[in-house]
């Protein structure tokens, strides 16, 4: 049974996650702020501004009292709203200096962006300092297409620029374009150079996996022999042990370049785990890679996709990370395994019966409501925590009440796998199936940027589909949330002292 506070963070979680969807270049890749263009089009009026009056001496110490420092800001330019910003009459020798909020200090003639909104009077946002190539920078966003190859192609130039501000801008754009425009730049990138900067341990993980992302589009597979090398980690000396930082973007970068052949690798050193001791963090790295590219990408058939993730199915601790990944590529070759390990849960993996249930309530073999019938026998209470989970993550997923046409938005443009006995959509699917990710305890750098699904809609976010960005997104909240729920409540936990 769920405790009260589990359930209350269950529910939290999912409320708070989903308001913060964008759409994303890859799953490896994570804005880290809104894009200067993003917040200029929020904005009604955008000016570059030099400060002409610092806020008073000692205003900017930590143990200052009272109201927060103010400075003084004249117009010299104006990057958006110029009938606001003359109205309000900020314009000219004469006009009235901006005064708003500055928490840094900044020497007298210094460049600030600052960004108003409610006019006539316009409420101005924190300046953000700019240099002067930050300012030819910002002038030319407004020439740019709103997406497309053509708009990634000015942000290359900038992504590991001197000028930080503009470095992480470039980043950013990157970030929340779709796959399909980074896909298009392929002919303008330039693979050395990517190559250079994820074998620099200098370079921030983030970053070294839009670089892996990117290098799988116009790599070669000399360059997947280099990331091979990374991922095996083999005489790797500790000052550049960084580089292997990203690794899930890193093994999907290795496996585009190299095609099929390349998951042999993957399956020998991140999934095959009998009588080796492989940090729970790279497994997890190569599930999301193989998510990736079981939706992304063409270059592997989804059937070898789903032999390496049946792999798992033989650690019963970490099956749960792949058996909403089968139910939802509909392959219904598990059910026997899956049926095992339901018998054989023990305290160190009981959470593994939500999932096989939800798999076998969805699959539409005969022999599943057979086996589930016998499983819940077993574990009534199991059956029961299963379908209340799939029941609520059901009601928040995009598409659940929706019923199969083979093209519907989910499935469109998407060969199906044959299934016998007809199952709906993969989207339709999705709503029945419980999905379940890793343990609460992953580290940091071998997790996506945002959550990558145990289930998901069968197409990530594309180009122009903000929609389908939107569901790709309310879904990873769904499936993180119902994962640190239902291990969370499932755990055993000591007993205290004399009881």
């Amino acid at each position: 049974m769920f405790a009260g506070r589990n359930i209350h963070v269950f529910m939290l979680a999912a409320v708070l996650l989903v308001p913060a969807t964008r759409v994303e270049a890859c799953p490896f890749c994570s804005a880290v702020s809104l894009t200067f263009a993003q917040e200029i089009a929020q904005s009604q009026a955008a000016v570059i501004a030099r400060l002409v009056e610092p806020p008073p001496a000692g205003s900017l110490s930590p143990r200052a009292e009272g109201p927060l420092p103010k400075g003084r800001f004249a117009v010299i330019e104006v990057l958006k709203g110029s009938a606001l910003v003359e109205e309000a009459g900020l314009l000219g020798a004469e006009g009235r200096p901006i005064e708003t909020i500055i928490l840094e200090e900044k020497p007298v003639g210094s460049l600030f962006l600052l960004m108003g909104v409610e006019p006539p009077n316009l409420v101005w946002s924190s300046p953000i300092a700019v240099s002067d190539r930050a300012v030819d920078y910002l002038r030319k966003l407004g020439d740019l297409p709103e997406k497309g190859p053509d708009r990634l192609a000015f942000f290359q130039r900038y992504l590991e620029d001197s000028d930080e501000t503009l470095a992480r801008d470039a980043y950013d754009e990157f970030a929340v374009a779709p796959y399909a425009d980074v896909r298009g730049l392929e002919s303008r990138m330039d693979p050395t150079q990517l190559l250079a900067w994820i074998e620099n341990p200098k370079v921030q993980a983030n970053r070294r996996r839009l670089y892996a992302t990117m290098l799988g589009v116009c790599g070669t597979k000399a360059d997947a022999e280099r990331i091979a090398a990374i991922l095996a980690g083999e005489n790797l000396p500790q000052e550049k042990s960084e580089i292997r930082s990203g690794l899930d973007a890193l093994i999907a970068c290795y496996v585009t370049l190299r095609g099929a052949e390349g998951l042999d690798l993957i399956d020998r050193l991140f999934l095959d785990r009998r009588g080796r001791d492989v940090p729970f963090t790279e497994t997890y790295a190569a599930v999301m890679a193989l998510r990736f590219l079981g939706e992304e990408s063409d270059v592997v058939p989804r059937e070898r996709v789903l032999q390496s993730l049946r792999i798992l199915l033989e650690e019963p601790k970490l099956a749960d990370l792949v058996i909403a990944d089968l139910a939802r590529w509909q392959d219904w070759s598990a059910i026997d395994r899956l049926a095992d390990l339901f018998e054989k849960a023990d305290a160190d993996n009981i959470f593994v019966r939500e999932p096989v249930v939800n798999y076998l309530r969805a699959c539409p073999r005969p022999e599943a409501a057979t086996t589930l019938a016998r499983l819940e026998k077993i574990d009534p209470e199991a059956v029961r925590r299963a379908a209340t989970l799939a029941g609520f993550a059901a009601a928040l997923a995009p598409g659940a009440a929706q019923s199969g046409s083979g093209d519907d938005e989910a499935g469109a443009g998407r060969p199906e796998m044959p299934v016998s006995g007809g199952a709906g959509d993969d989207t339709a699917l999705a709503g029945r199936v419980a999905p379940v990710i890793g343990d609460e305890g992953e580290d940091e750098e071998s997790q996506p940027a945002v959550p990558a699904p145990a289930a998901v809609p069968t197409s990530a976010p594309r180009a122009g589909d903000g929609l389908k960005a939107f569901k790709w997104a309310v879904w990873g909240a769904i499936v993180t949330a119902v994962a640190f729920a239902a291990r969370s409540a499932l755990r055993p936990r000591p007993n205290p002292i004399g009881k």
